[in-house]
């Protein structure tokens, strides 16, 4: 009675062996890390990418695509490595066409980093196509700046946070002293054009276009600052972006008188440091960086100069801006599709939404949501649905703005934060 249970398991086995499937390319597994990647699935992606860089070390596509994930999670020295190992294996392989390209990333995250006298050979080297003017302005840029970007001074300013207001620093160029909004949803500190004037900004060029806070495309120049200072922290030299006058505009929607800042502190210099924005304290504190535990904090994603926090919104892990210059937390589309039953649920609405970028109208919402982030846990929520503009790499599903991280401690540091309920 045995023996046909024994023929049975062997063939079970065989079969088994027959229809194993047949093990991932490096091509198949980096095309399932960038789809991980584009729906959101950081851990996913890290593994696919991480694996088929360790298949291949001699893939130009793994190499690239691992100084992309770097990038993504604050790795600035990992992804300049990687970036720079891309263009070798390039290289070696007689890929001309992508070395150009190549140089020109590595350009890019060189200036990110502040290690701004190694970006401007990169920088002209990739300086073509849609990318020509924006390097080339970058790199001339780049040539009068400091080698690397250092702080000096007492490494700690503090200043008062009025609850529901866009936190903001007095910042310092010479003699001269003016509030900067913090907006961690852009990518450089940025100034209007008669500010810039007005501070001596240097070495003006057109530098392409960039994305407003609503996702809007509106020509850029970059200049250098020669010298400033965040409250009692000296940066020294530093670039900034320049815009219209009429391009940098917080507009009080909800009946207040308008106001508009004139520079704005970007996530180039806030990222190098520690921010806190403590509603019980009733400040905004810029210091030294020292890093935040794993087990207590959550891991950001920095795309296309914008800081993003993971989320869960009725269950649904989400991607939000972190943004303490908007007036209200809100969902896009694809983030409304991602929430259960969210397009039903969404009712008609008139809501004012403000940003440094401007203020826009909202004519849907959901509302009476929960909201975690990290520790803080929200009730009742309203969300309007606002569409802060679309990446193609990584998904944006919200913003997390001034009316929720007034309520909460929010600390960022070194690419990651934690969020915990004030009081």
């Amino acid at each position: 009675m045995r023996a046909p249970t024994v023929w049975i398991c062997a063939c079970a086995a065989t079969a088994a062996c027959v229809w194993q499937p047949a093990p991932l390319s490096v091509a198949d597994q980096l095309l399932l890390g960038a789809t991980a990647l584009r729906s959101g699935r950081l851990a996913d992606a890290r593994e696919l990418i991480d694996g088929a860089r360790d298949r291949d070390p001699s893939s130009v596509t793994a190499a690239q695509w691992s100084g992309q994930l770097a990038d993504l999670l604050w790795q600035d020295d990992l992804s300049i490595r990687e970036r720079m190992s891309a263009v070798r294996l390039a290289r070696a392989a007689r890929r001309e066409d992508l070395v150009a390209e190549l140089r020109g990333q590595l350009g890019d995250q060189l200036f990110r980093a502040g290690r701004w006298g190694e970006s401007s050979t990169s920088l002209l080297a990739g300086a073509r196509g849609v990318q020509e003017e924006r390097r080339r302005a970058f790199a001339v840029v780049a040539a009068s700046l400091p080698y690397v970007r250092k702080f000096s001074g007492p490494l700690l300013t503090e200043r008062p946070l009025q609850l529901g207001q866009v936190p903001e620093f007095i910042c310092h160029s010479k003699d001269k002293k003016r509030a900067f909004a913090i907006d961690t949803g852009t990518s450089m500190t940025t100034v209007a054009s008669s500010f810039a004037s007005e501070l001596g900004v240097r070495s003006r060029r057109p530098a392409g276009a960039a994305l407003d806070g609503q996702g809007r495309r509106l020509p850029v120049e970059i200049g250098l600052l020669p010298q400033f200072g965040i409250g009692s922290v000296e940066v020294g030299a530093v670039p900034v972006m320049v815009v219209a006058d009429s391009a940098l505009q917080l507009r009080d929607l909800h009946g207040g008188a308008e106001r508009a800042p004139r520079g704005v502190l970007g996530l180039d210099l806030i990222g190098a440091c520690r921010l806190t924005i403590d509603p019980e304290r009733g400040g905004v504190v810029l210091a030294v960086s020292q890093g935040l535990p794993v087990e207590r904090s959550v891991q950001c994603a920095r795309v296309e100069g914008r800081c993003l926090v993971p989320v869960i919104v009725e269950g649904a892990q989400l991607w939000f801006v972190l943004d303490p210059g908007a007036s209200h937390s809100s969902l896009t589309s694809s983030g409304l599709a991602r929430i259960a039953g969210g397009r039903e649920r969404a009712a008609a609405a008139f809501r004012r939404v403000r940003t440094v970028g401007g203020g826009v109208v909202a004519v849907r919402e959901l509302r009476g949501i929960v909201l975690r982030c990290s520790e803080a846990r929200f009730l009742q929520v309203t969300l309007p649905i606002v569409d802060r503009g679309h990446s193609d790499f990584f998904p944006v599903h919200g913003v997390i703005g001034i009316d929720l991280l007034s309520r909460c401690r929010v600390t960022l540091d070194r690419g990651r934060a934690r969020l915990t309920a004030a009081g």
